[in-house]
């Protein structure tokens, strides 16, 4: 079974096994490569994010825990590091929108540019203010296209716990936004996995 693999590889690892390293390296690579690449739509920041994740996993081998789920925390890692390329990316952007702007031409963001922009951020925002196992779950789910049987599997949870779980994120989304800005976000996430 893939995580007791893993937990072995990570055992490894935190011992500073870079032959693990490399197995886990060769191993989730290309599947990392490809989530950042659909974000993007960079293949260079797709490859630069890859590098960037695991050179945090090197860097931060002794902290991680081999009984949970390495591939879950490999894509939070992922996740968040595509995030701020992205959030690199756009401040350079704008940036050059200000420049093109103050030398007199039209800026080169729309508005639903900005507008997804803003969508992001409060998607963040909201999922950083759930409980952990909460916000792990509705990650897994939304933003990795992990079915409830997969995510229950992979940490370790029954699928009523991962559907409770993920009830309670919707709901709380819900009320926290408008109908308006729950479809904007439903969309952020379809983009997300596509």
């Amino acid at each position: 079974m893939q995580v007791k693999d893993d937990k072995a590889y990570v055992e490894c690892l935190k011992k500073d096994d870079f032959s693990a390293f490399d197995s886990l390296f060769r191993k989730y690579s290309p599947s990392l490569y490809a989530f950042a690449l659909s974000i993007t739509r960079n293949s260079f920041a797709g490859e630069e994010i890859t590098q960037l994740v695991f050179l945090k996993v090197w860097e931060k081998r002794a902290q991680i825990n081999e009984h949970l789920s390495f591939k879950s925390f490999l894509f939070s890692v992922a996740y968040h590091e595509t995030i701020s390329w992205l959030r690199k990316e756009n401040s350079e952007k704008r940036r050059v929108g200000e420049y093109i702007q103050l030398a007199g031409s039209t800026t080169i963001e729309t508005e639903q540019t900005v507008e997804f922009r803003n969508i992001e951020l409060i998607a963040e925002s909201l999922i950083a203010e759930m409980p952990e196992k909460r916000k792990e779950i509705f990650r897994l789910s939304r933003e990795q296209g992990f079915s409830n049987k997969e995510i229950a599997e992979s940490l370790n949870i029954s699928v009523k716990t991962v559907e409770n779980q993920m009830t309670s994120a919707l709901k709380y989304l819900r009320e926290k936004l408008g109908k308006h800005d729950i479809l904007g976000l439903l969309f952020y996430f379809l983009m997300l996995r596509q």
